[in-house]
């Protein structure tokens, strides 16, 4: 019987594994719309797949391990208890305040399960079953995914028939990275995201990815893994993303170095063909990047201009007084552009429900309101003041608050599901971690290895860039991929002995 259900278990894992490219790039088409029993068919089928694997973890089990099967559903009984008063604060929220929350208890609790419970079902199924997901399973399943996105990314642009990275719309790239040296417009209509549905989250996960295709290159000098890591770090720089191309160079940068190091250390023997072959195919796609338009688009992007143009739209809000509602109004329709406040955070938080905090805006630095992440932040900082409720710093506001993402994971899943919702959600991951880290240094003479670097790099990267530009936590796929390689930095320091080097 254990046979069997190893069999189905790798089977539905491996499918799951390998159909999360492909059902991203479906999210991109009218089948995303297709429900059954009003619920999205590709949520459906992520939830069937884990169910059933989770099942069959507890069914291989129930007999030999009473006490964590009890365990975990004890864990999963705080998780509903949670939600259900989460739910019972969130609908107290006073939506004069924001009147796009819209509060409903199967929306929320559909996002909360799909997002953050089927991950972490996830990380038990891969943990538990070792004797099945072992490294070979990994790497097989890693190459078949990691071509899947990378080769469909870079076919896609060199005919041009990948989606522009920075558009919101499925509109076409009309240069390909053949023509980065010849292309002189905006750099950001270089950038495509093949047919994948956000550039942001592909290069999430595309950056989580990285250190383990490198891995996979170092354990196994085969041909087909250089060309892989070459499509890759291509793939990521036509992505064109800060975490994707610039993530691509620093984690290429700090491979050779720590194997530099390593190796002065007589920690890691000197493999020169690997090393050779691997710093030469980094340094021609690392050059490639640094000189084209690409990167000079990227430098010059970030040079503003944030003196005053318009000193009239200053000196107006200087005596609020003797201004009226209508004349406030109307000063900040005139000059909302010198105050450089973009109209959709007007739409999403409007000037006349809250004027006092909109005139602090428009008064303090222009270079605070340029930048997305702080306006959004404000915003929601804003609408928790006012709300005046303390438990909304344990329970948060719900996702069904519909406020936009913030691209800071750590603080947006704060607002929205309180301290108790990080300590849920989120912290297992950095426990997982921590344990990983203490069995590391706990056995440095085993442990303390390249192999050990890339697969704890993956994770790492991972959570540090849900704080840097967001999209990890509170998105499907980078939370799924997040949740892999912290399965694969568990196994790795599970197992016994040294590892050959």
């Amino acid at each position: 019987m254990k046979n069997n259900i190893n069999k189905y278990l790798k089977l539905l894992i491996t499918i799951q594994l390998i159909i999360f490219p492909i059902l991203d790039m479906i999210r991109t088409t009218n089948f995303r719309h297709v429900e059954f029993l009003g619920i999205s068919l590709i949520e459906l089928i992520n939830i069937l797949l884990i169910g059933a694997s989770f099942l069959l973890t507890i069914i291989k089990y129930y007999k030999t391990r009473v006490k964590d099967i009890i365990g975990i559903f004890l864990i999963i009984i705080i998780y509903f208890v949670y939600i259900i008063f989460h739910y019972k604060h969130i609908i107290t929220f006073d939506t004069s305040i924001f009147a796009k929350a819209n509060f409903s208890l199967p929306v929320e609790v559909f996002y909360i399960l799909r997002v953050y419970l089927l991950p972490l079902l996830l990380i038990f199924i891969l943990i538990e079953n070792k004797d099945i997901f072992d490294k070979a399973f990994y790497f097989k399943t890693l190459k078949i995914v990691i071509g899947i996105i990378s080769f469909s990314i870079v076919f896609l642009d060199f005919f041009k028939i990948s989606y522009i990275s920075y558009s919101a719309n499925h509109d076409f790239v009309s240069h390909n990275f053949l023509d980065y040296f010849l292309f002189t417009g905006d750099y950001k209509m270089l950038s495509g995201r093949g047919w994948f549905d956000s550039a942001n989250e592909l290069s999430a996960i595309m950056l989580m990815l990285f250190p383990l295709n490198i891995y996979m290159l170092y354990k196994d000098n085969k041909p087909i893994n250089y060309v892989l890591f070459a499509v890759q770090f291509l793939a990521m720089i036509i992505l064109g993303t800060r975490t994707a191309a610039f993530g691509s160079a620093i984690i290429f940068v700090l491979s050779v170095s720590v194997y530099i190091g390593l190796v002065f250390l007589k920690i890691q023997k000197l493999d020169k063909e690997f090393i050779q072959k691997f710093f030469v195919i980094g340094i021609v796609l690392t050059s490639y990047m640094t000189i084209s338009p690409f990167m000079f688009g990227r430098i010059n992007d970030s040079s503003y201009d944030f003196s005053i143009k318009n000193q009239e739209a200053y000196d107006e809000l200087s005596n609020l007084d003797n201004l009226n509602e209508e004349e406030l109004d109307a000063i900040m329709i005139k000059y909302r552009d010198e105050y450089l406040i973009n109209e959709a955070f007007l739409k999403m938080y409007p000037f006349i429900g809250d004027r006092e905090f909109w005139i602090s805006v428009a008064k303090r630095n222009k270079a605070l309101n340029n930048n997305s992440r702080i306006m959004k932040t404000d915003i929601i900082a804003r609408i928790k003041e006012r709300n005046n409720n303390k438990l909304d710093t344990y329970l948060g506001m719900g996702y069904t608050l519909n406020f936009m993402d913030i691209e800071r994971d750590y603080v947006y899943q704060y607002y929205l599901f309180g301290i108790l919702g990080l300590i849920l959600f989120i912290s297992p991951y950095f426990v997982l971690l921590l344990i990983a880290i203490i069995k590391i240094l706990l056995n440095l003479k085993n442990k303390f290895n390249y192999s050990t670097y890339f697969v704890a790099m993956s994770p790492m990267m991972g959570l540090a860039i849900a704080y840097l530009s967001g999209h990890v936590f509170g998105w499907v796929s980078p939370m799924m991929w997040l949740a892999v390689a912290i399965a694969i930095l568990t196994y790795q320091v599970n197992i016994k002995g040294k590892e050959v080097e």
